[in-house]
């Protein structure tokens, strides 16, 4: 075959934040989504597969893709006029669901072989070919382009090899849909360049223009690379991949993940061939997902290149204790709702209260916000440690006393929603098998008082005195007192109650209740770093025990609930495949 006289370019798709994550069976929260999409689009890709609209039974790790594409993020990102942001759909439903979000390109897919397509999509190939038209078709001529995929291009894990003449069908009834491009997928990671270079002359020489057709290879047979470089010899000049190598389909059994864009990149580079992309920032990303989903890093690429990189005291920070000469934590915020904002840095997780003219005043819909997220950090594998901090001078003033806002003197059913509220929002706090941190940026009132001691541990700056403050208008500490009399000790507690009266950083240090005390902000920032990098040494199952050994002292101690909660802890810690066994 003659060599296209074409620049030395290619375009890679990145397909991981779909394709590279569905077959996770641990779920993945849509903040790591999204963070994975942004420090994709920072490494300079401009194709990058989002997610896709399916149903959650089918392929429960995209469940969240309304919120995916609902994000201000990928709002944002969408309105770039030199980035494709494909999101597969299977039906029109999908479609729907991607226009009423503002997608601009969607993606279909059918299987050149029956097998797979009943297997994968419950259809024959023609009926999805009939599918895909009409899906195609619709998106048109809402002004969305089209991508297309076929799969199984070498072989079928339940028929066998795939005819080259099925792979031609299925390209020429999605080229005739409408689609500007289809992706050839080797799904079962089968194929040899042999394999590749005949399947491609195959098709030119059926009128097939290399333009209209891209490359897709998994690498189970360890050719993804080899099989890129022949399809680019051929004429091919876009590539899917998935940073880090993450992939596989789950429909198709042994399958093991895409070629990783990272090998890719560097394999082109080395040619004088350009990508685009930034090949440190993407080997820093491969890291960084595969350390936070805690999935094999598969890029052979990304693995030699961390040992000369930056990116290589990114992969080994959870092993090795950072130091206060090392650089600050990157927090990267995901969410922003009235009076809360969240950011994440790996692991860890940090509330911000944002009404700081207010005093960061707890108003119904902040301490609704705040219970939501701390439940669903409670619950995320990939969250080990909750830091709740505020914005401006204080860090919180209690419950939004204001005249049009206060549930005060409004009656029982107004009374008995703000108990639940609170009751619902401390006892989340105190219950979170996560390390929970209190970073007091300045003083603290009332229910503000509760949210720092019912967490595990606090930082504060100097000039962050609490007051219970209750007393001075007519009301008592009932919803925190629980968290503040277990702390505090009861005489401690009874005379702050009392007196409402401002109590010091330094008193709070000297009773052991504050753990470190900063003398300005930026310090306090310091601070925190320096004791989330101390947290690392235990595991997240150890320190969730540990937890839980307090609680049934403080509650139950010297009882028999006591005593089987601790047999019971002493038996997990010491199973086949506890934390301990590592």
């Amino acid at each position: 075959m003659t060599l296209q006289s074409t620049p030395p370019t290619v375009r890679i798709v990145e397909v991981g934040p779909r394709d590279g994550l569905q077959n996770i069976r641990e779920p993945i929260s849509t903040p790591i989504k999204l963070e994975l999409i942004r420090r994709l689009e920072e490494t300079g890709l401009d194709t990058i597969e989002l997610t896709s609209v399916v149903s959650p039974k089918a392929i429960p790790q995209l469940a969240d893709c309304r919120e995916v594409l609902g994000s201000p993020q990928v709002k944002h990102l969408v309105s770039k006029s030199h980035l494709r942001l494909p999101v597969l759909v299977p039906n029109v439903k999908g479609l729907n669901i991607a226009i009423q979000h503002g997608v601009k390109e969607i993606a279909v897919f059918i299987s050149a072989t029956e097998g797979f397509s009943k297997a994968n999509i419950n259809c024959t190939v023609e009926q999805a070919i009939e599918r895909a038209r009409h899906v195609a078709s619709l998106a048109l001529k809402s002004n969305l382009s089209v991508r297309g995929y076929v799969s199984c291009i070498f072989a079928d894990p339940y028929d066998g090899p795939t005819s080259p003449a099925s792979v031609l069908h299925c390209v020429r009834k999605l080229l005739d849909a409408g689609c500007y491009e289809v992706s050839l997928g080797d799904t079962l990671g089968i194929g040899s360049p042999a394999n590749v270079r005949s399947l491609i002359k195959y098709l030119v020489r059926e009128g097939i223009a290399l333009d209209k057709i891209a490359g897709h290879f998994h690498d189970t047979y360890g050719q993804a690379v080899a099989n890129v470089w022949e399809a680019y010899n051929c004429g091919l000049r876009v590539f899917d991949s998935s940073v880090a190598g993450l992939g596989g389909c789950p429909f198709a059994p042994g399958a093991s993940g895409n070629v990783a864009s990272e090998d890719l990149v560097y394999m082109f580079h080395n040619a004088g061939i350009s990508t685009g992309v930034d090949l440190p920032k993407l080997v820093e990303t491969g890291i960084w997902i595969s350390e936070t989903i805690s999935k094999p890093h598969s890029s052979r690429v990304g693995t030699a290149l961390s040992i000369k990189s930056k990116a290589a005291t990114s992969a080994a920070a959870s092993m090795i204790k950072k130091s206060s000469k090392d650089a600050p934590l990157q927090w990267n915020m995901f969410s922003e709702t009235e009076g809360l904002q969240l950011f994440r840095s790996g692991v860890n997780l940090k509330l911000v209260l944002n009404r700081p003219k207010n005093g960061n005043a707890l108003t119904a819909s902040m301490i609704s916000d705040l219970t939501s997220a701390i439940t669903a950090a409670s619950q995320h594998p990939q969250t080990s440690r909750i830091i709740i901090t505020a914005a401006g001078k204080f860090f919180c003033t209690g419950m939004d006393l204001g005249k049009e806002s206060t549930p005060v003197a409004q009656g029982d059913a107004t009374s008995k929603a703000q108990f639940e509220r609170l009751t619902s929002l401390f006892e989340a706090l105190d219950q979170s098998p996560k390390v929970t941190i209190a970073c007091m940026n300045g003083p603290a009132f009332g229910g503000g008082v509760g949210l720092a001691f019912a967490c595990d541990i606090r930082l504060a700056v100097r000039n962050a005195a609490v007051t219970l403050s209750e007393a001075k208008l007519g009301l008592c500490p009932a919803t925190i007192s629980k968290y503040v009399i277990r702390e505090w000790g009861i005489s401690f507690a009874r005379e702050a109650m009392l007196s409402a009266r401002p109590v010091t950083t330094d008193e709070l240090k000297t009773k052991g209740l504050v753990s470190d005390v900063a003398d300005t902000p930026e310090q306090l920032g310091t601070r925190l770093d320096e004791l989330l990098a101390q947290l690392k040494v235990a595991s997240p199952d150890a320190s969730r025990m540990s937890k839980e050994l307090v609680r049934l002292a403080w509650a139950h101690a010297g009882t028999e609930k006591q005593a089987h909660g601790i047999r019971r802890l002493f038996e997990e810690m010491m199973g086949a495949n506890a934390d301990g066994a590592d």
